[in-house]
């Protein structure tokens, strides 16, 4: 089995009934939904065909919406392009207007007065590089460094400047209100550089009556310098290194991938990866060595899901990019993965000290996952939290998580090492340790005779888990038939 989660960005190449069906097969775990792109009937539609296609797929399918951010970009260019020669001149101004002859606007008002003389201002992803040397109200005079071609609409970086542009803009509220009407099962904020960014999108869930999990990306030299506090806030970060790569030295990129990936784990919190993973995809049919090493390295990084972007949103080979990232991440699995090793720093005795027995119950159940080598690990749970702390204890048998909450069976599509599963309201443990042990032989993962080990709760409320019972498969039907669970 693989433990690791594969998010694929969904768009024109892929938001069609049967890709999805051809996505899940070939392994993906969860949907982004870009609001940089396509109107809202758009994405009310392919939230649609997504929970459709996890219908007919029988699975647990996670859906992310990404909010855009304050994504400064450039204007209309006329004719839809400009060249801009090393040497020549370029103004960028704040005013409505048309580009052309060196001069181009940019609907971020306050560019003039955030930059200054001498700072470097990056176009399309830095393919196009200038200097700053003269700021006036409402224009931005440069300097063309690395020339190229400019296109309309192209993004707009200011490498270690102070922005004044708020993480969370009013289209990204209007959009989230938007999204969370249609149901999404988590929300990535963009360009997050505080805590307070994701407070105010913690507002605007609260507003709506909803509690959604908050994806902060991770893509701001700021949001490295804050990044504890970020974790902290949030409940879990994306390494998204597309902008990251635009705004830090390329190089930096390695060692804050790992240490966000690391800042996450620690504090028990989701880390996904993403960006360019597997771009030469998008027009070819197989990557290259070097983005297989990347996507392993990622996953030995302790990363709990691998996302494609423009590989399945725009490339060629959608399914076939979501078959090699599955291939990929369960062979370093199986070869090289630390299996029990845990990952999350949280202390058990704090929570035993709060009343709260569930990390510990999790840290035993995943040493005994070591010691008796389960089949698997089964827990009934009403928020997913469980599942979650035994996700970072890491153990190599897959955590099967059986809820009756829709919106928790989605959400543990992305928790890595868990498999979701639906469940009827039960009436004792009994009924539980029997479903379970069924369900586990229909779908093969367990045969007659296989250790299991059982987390369980001496009452229905949350966070009850309190004890492990740990078995072979068909042992129960040689037990007497009282609860032993209670």
């Amino acid at each position: 089995m693989r433990h690791t989660k594969i998010l694929a960005t969904l768009g024109p190449a892929s938001a069609r009934p049967e890709l999805l069906d051809g996505l899940i097969e070939a392994g993906m775990d969860a949907v982004r939904l870009n609001f940089s792109h396509g109107s809202r009937d758009w994405h009310s539609k392919a939230v649609r065909m997504v929970r459709e296609a996890s219908a007919r797929a029988g699975r647990s399918i996670a859906i992310l919406e990404d909010l855009q951010g304050p994504k400064i970009r450039v204007g209309m260019v006329r004719g839809g392009e400009m060249e801009l020669p090393e040497g020549s001149s370029l103004v960028i101004t704040s005013r409505d207007v048309e580009g052309a002859d060196g001069l181009v606007s940019t609907e971020y008002k306050d560019l003039p007065r955030d930059v200054g003389r001498g700072e470097r201002i990056l176009l399309d992803d830095g393919k196009i590089s200038l200097v700053v040397e003269e700021t006036r109200d409402d224009e931005v005079r440069c300097r063309v460094v690395a020339g190229g071609t400019l296109r309309s609409h192209k993004g707009i970086n200011v490498p270690g400047a102070a922005l004044r542009a708020r993480a969370l803009t009013e289209k990204d509220r209007a959009d989230a209100s938007f999204a969370l009407g249609l149901g999404v099962d988590f929300l990535a904020l963009s360009f997050v550089r505080h805590a307070r960014d994701v407070a105010e999108l913690r507002a605007v869930t609260k507003a709506e009556g909803r509690h959604v999990p908050i994806i902060a990306k991770i893509e701001k030299p700021q949001a490295i310098d804050n990044l504890e506090e970020i974790v902290a806030s949030a409940d879990g970060v994306m390494v998204a290194r597309g902008d990251l790569g635009v705004e830090v030295s390329l190089e930096m990129i390695p060692p804050f991938q790992k240490q966000i990936i690391r800042s996450a784990n620690r504090a028990g919190k989701l880390v996904i990866t993403a960006t360019q993973m597997l771009e030469s995809m998008t027009e070819n049919p197989l990557p290259t060595r070097a983005e297989v090493t990347d996507v392993a390295n990622a996953i030995l990084d302790g990363t709990d899901g691998v996302m494609l972007s423009g590989e399945t949103a725009v490339g060629k080979h959608p399914v076939e990019a979501v078959r090699q990232m599955a291939a990929i991440a369960q062979t370093t699995e199986e070869t090289i993965y630390p299996f029990g090793e845990p990952v999350c720093s949280t202390t058990s005795a704090l929570a035993v000290q709060e009343g709260y027995f569930t990390p510990a119950i999790a840290r035993l159940a995943g040493h005994a996952s070591r010691e008796v080598d389960p089949s698997a690990i089964v827990i009934f749970t009403r928020s997913g939290r469980t599942p979650r702390l035994l996700s970072y204890e890491r153990p190599r048998a897959p955590v099967v998580a059986f809820t009756t909450e829709e919106a928790v069976y989605r959400r543990m599509a992305l928790f890595w090492g868990v498999i979701p599963k639906r469940i009827q309201e039960m009436t004792s443990t009994a009924d539980f340790l029997a479903i379970g042990e069924r369900q586990l032989l229909e779908d093969r993962l367990a045969r007659r005779g296989d250790p299991i080990i059982f987390m369980i709760g001496a009452t229905a409320s949350p966070a009850a888990t309190n004890s492990i019972k740990i078995h072979r498969v068909g042992d129960l039907e040689r037990e007497p038939k009282e609860d032993k669970g209670r």
